[in-house]
């Protein structure tokens, strides 16, 4: 069953723009948690808490390969929800 964003709209008297917004802010929220999760900044910061034994590897390995991948995106994604909260 697919749920469109019109239904969404209808049965939840939310409209579309408003839910476009809000979904696109938490979405870009979502992207950034993984550096909140580890109160670190970057790839790199994750690694040193690794490294000084502060976050053990069993802990944060998928982190870290997520990271890995996210840090292209970490800009993009930032200036995104910037733009997005001003809008």
């Amino acid at each position: 069953m697919t749920v469109t964003l019109g239904k969404v709209e209808r049965e939840l008297h939310i409209p579309k723009d408003e839910l476009i917004k809000e979904g696109i802010r938490t979405y870009l929220e979502f992207e950034l948690r993984i550096l909140d999760k580890h109160n670190v900044h970057s790839f790199g910061g994750l690694w040193d808490k690794l490294e000084r034994g502060e976050v053990p590897e069993s802990e944060c390995f998928d982190d870290l390969t997520k990271l890995e991948y996210q840090e292209v995106r970490a800009e993009k994604v930032e200036s995104l929800l910037k733009e997005h909260i001003t809008s």
